[in-house]
């Protein structure tokens, strides 16, 4: 039996989460560690400023009043008896595709389980694509979607990339390996007066601007496939340094 570390950025008492739970319960060991309330679009963000309270919820559920990296790092040096087999975080409400990765909860959630060099899959489901708001989530099916997948991660899946995964409704029951495609925002900036005459500003989403190509995760779900995507962070990129090296080659301060 394999033991799965599974984290959010929706909060412990999300339906994904809850769900997720429940079936992959049927064949691992399952530890939840999560957080108090929601945390989206926090990418990795640590919480240094205030101090950090673990609360016991069930049986190997956790809530920790930070966010879903400190989940992570909590879980894993203060909770759990033993290194996992895998870091789930998911099932998000809502898409992340492309851009997303850069500020997304849930993504963070698997990168933080990446470096601690854990194998981590994020999950989210996607019901109308750039829909906001009343979107109807299948979350069973969610969740023996990701089971599944999991299933075939577990033997063949690497340390050193992470593994995204968006599972649309409808969809085809076709798993696309998917590139990044690309989801470009312009967010509402709305600005208020508060009732002493003060500005106050929210920042919304806007509409996003999806372009992919076939082979895409942007494609795989406009088409009805789940799609599986492996972000590899590189921050060392060959070509460009070199390309930058020939710029500065003859450069004297």
């Amino acid at each position: 039996m394999k033991t799965i570390l599974l984290t959010n950025d929706d909060g412990f008492y999300s339906r994904g989460l809850t769900a997720l739970q429940a079936e992959l319960e049927k064949t691992h060991r399952v530890w939840v560690v999560a957080p108090d309330r929601e945390m989206s679009a926090i990418s990795m963000a640590l919480t240094l400023n205030r101090p950090l309270r673990i609360n016991s919820i069930a049986e190997n559920v956790f809530a920790v009043n930070g966010t879903t990296s400190d989940c992570i790092n909590i879980a894993l040096q203060k909770i759990l008896p033993a290194r996992p087999d895998f870091v789930v975080s998911g099932m998000n409400l809502g898409e992340n595709l492309s851009e997303d990765i850069f500020f997304s909860g849930t993504v963070g959630g698997a990168f933080s389980g990446h470096l601690y060099g854990i194998p981590s899959l994020a999950v989210s489901l996607i019901a109308g694509l750039g829909q906001a708001h009343g979107q109807e989530f299948d979350f069973a099916a969610g969740a023996r979607i990701t089971s599944r997948v999991l299933d075939l991660l577990l033997d063949h899946a690497h340390d050193h990339v992470i593994y995204n995964l968006n599972i649309p409704f409808p969809n085809s029951g076709k798993v696309a390996v998917t590139a990044l495609g690309s989801k470009r925002y312009t967010p509402d900036i709305i600005e208020r007066t508060d009732p002493r005459g003060r500005r106050y500003y929210w920042i919304g989403t806007g509409m996003p601007n999806y372009q992919g190509q076939d082979g895409s995760d942007v494609w795989a779900v406009q088409n009805g496939h789940v799609s599986l995507s492996i972000i590899k962070y590189d921050l060392n990129s060959r070509e460009e340094r070199e390309r930058l090296a020939e710029t500065f080659s003859a450069f004297r301060l």
